[in-house]
């Protein structure tokens, strides 16, 4: 969709449909149409009047009542495209010509942007309408600052794209090897740096949790990083680290999953997907701020050579781990991503993404992003990000007790903790890998990667990008 700001709207747009927010303690329109301001205010949105050339419609936000503010207002947004669509139509206009707060037409611009995303690689037939889908912003004196807020919002979008392309992808066309290559022509096209380890290096090098996790798949695991280095830093400003799990199929390995809902397992990449988009968007702002990406990929399926329960592997840093579920794997490749960017990289603030566990699905849902970490500082950061970004993060315990559920009998650790608190210690199971002086914040995507439906401002059951606008807008504080 292609959307424009203007300040008046010139005399040839022909617009299909005329979208109002209506608010009463807010004032987005300068005029609000009497057929519109007269309408029921607990009537569902849109109400839909028509007019002479075209259909009025109003977004009345209040009735979203079953959201917090900014998120009805991201909702609205998307219901907007969502709604073009459903009737057809390719041209529509918002009138947002009057005085409200910034962040309104963020939440509005960011809903409508996400809406605007399908993915129809694989679909024979395309609708035509989608090229020719127009949205204009008629804005009055906001304009100037709304064209540099959309021009911001759509670099992120271009991040989020990236990362729900990727995660929409199946496995028979994305192994960790094409994944690898994804990263690499995004590193040429945007200035970035490039690094990839192979198998064999993995190996060589100790990185056993990659290694034994990728034995069963014809297909190779691989470790590669993305470097976005600024022309100018901010001297202030500390190095970021963005880990991501990067499981191109999880099918559990010898502790096979069940058959439902195995599919969205093409999708277990998501933390990856996540970060190589945020790496994208960042790329295309420019934050005065060091930013590095570090994802371990490979896929988890049965063979004879795969990885079996009661296996130890011994870590580059030393520690032993006995594994007692072959479908807890994606912490061990994540445990490498993590050794690789404190010993070689030398990176001290990490926040990895990883739909790690259905542990965190089943409490937060899909509304909350898990949040696990002892740095307070980077854990405050993380949250600001959440905040600004509308990725809404919920910290869970990492009370020292439930360390204890890890103990194996014949090694240092075990790669599950039983059937309790399995978000928190997976947690703790990932910080038997951060040394003392990292700050590390462990985020688990597990219930908010996918969409399940076309609902809120998502057009289409699949990959929601999740984590891209987080890791965007936590580059950009760090930046200072």
């Amino acid at each position: 969709m292609r959307i424009s700001i203007v300040a008046k709207p010139a005399k040839t747009l022909k617009p299909e449909i005329t979208c109002y927010f209506l608010n009463p303690d807010v004032r987005y329109a300068a005029n609000v149409p009497a057929a519109l301001a007269n309408v029921n205010s607990d009537a569902n949105p849109p109400v839909i009047v028509p007019a002479a050339d075209r259909l009025l419609l109003g977004f009345n936000l209040p009735v979203y009542k079953y959201y917090e503010e900014h998120e009805a207002r991201r909702v609205a947004g998307g219901s907007t495209v969502r709604e073009l669509r459903r009737m057809n139509k390719t041209v529509a206009t918002w009138i947002l010509d009057g005085k409200f707060p910034l962040e309104h037409f963020t939440q509005l611009v960011t809903g409508a942007l996400m809406a605007d995303y399908r993915f129809l690689d694989y679909k024979s037939q395309k609708p035509a309408q989608l090229a020719k889908e127009q949205l204009v912003i008629v804005a009055g004196a906001n304009a100037p600052a709304f064209k540099r807020e959309l021009a911001r919002l759509q670099a992120i979008d271009a991040g989020v794209r990236v990362a729900r392309d990727l995660a929409n992808t199946p496995a028979n066309d994305l192994v960790p090897l094409d994944l690898a290559d994804f990263a690499r022509r995004l590193a040429k096209e945007h200035g970035l740096s490039f690094k990839a380890l192979s198998a064999a290096q993995l190996e060589k090098g100790g990185y056993v949790g990659l290694t034994q996790v990728g034995k069963g798949s014809v297909h190779p695991p691989v470790m590669f990083t993305l470097t976005y280095q600024p022309k100018v830093s901010n001297r202030q400003a500390q190095p970021l680290c963005l880990v991501g799990k990067g499981l191109c199929f999880d099918a559990g390995g010898v502790n096979l999953k069940p058959w439902e809902g195995m599919w969205n397992m093409k999708a277990d990449m998501g933390g990856a997907a996540a970060v190589i988009g945020a790496m994208k968007s960042i790329a295309l702002l420019k934050p005065r701020v060091e930013v590095t990406a570090v994802i371990g990929s490979a896929i988890n399926v049965l063979d004879g050579k795969a990885v079996l329960p009661g296996d130890i592997l011994r870590y580059r840093n030393g520690r032993t781990v006995e594994i007692q579920n072959t479908d807890a794997e994606g912490r061990l490749v994540l445990a490498d991503a993590l050794l690789y960017s404190q010993q070689i990289l030398k990176q001290r603030r990490i926040v990895d993404f990883a739909t790690l566990t259905g542990a965190c699905a089943r409490a937060l849902g899909v509304q909350y992003i898990g949040l696990l970490s002892r740095a307070q500082g980077l854990k405050a950061d993380v949250e600001r990000a959440a905040e600004i970004s509308g990725e809404n993060t919920w910290e869970l315990p990492l009370h020292p007790e439930y360390r204890l559920q890890l103990k194996s009998s014949i090694a240092d650790v075990r790669n599950i903790g039983g059937a309790i608190a399995g978000a928190q210690t997976a947690a703790w199971f990932l910080h038997e890998f951060i040394e003392e002086k990292t700050e590390y914040v462990h985020l688990d995507i597990a219930g908010t990667f996918l969409t399940e439906k076309e609902d809120k401002y998502w057009s289409q059951a699949g990959m929601t990008g999740s984590g891209v606008r987080l890791a965007v807008a936590l580059a950009e504080l760090s930046a200072g």
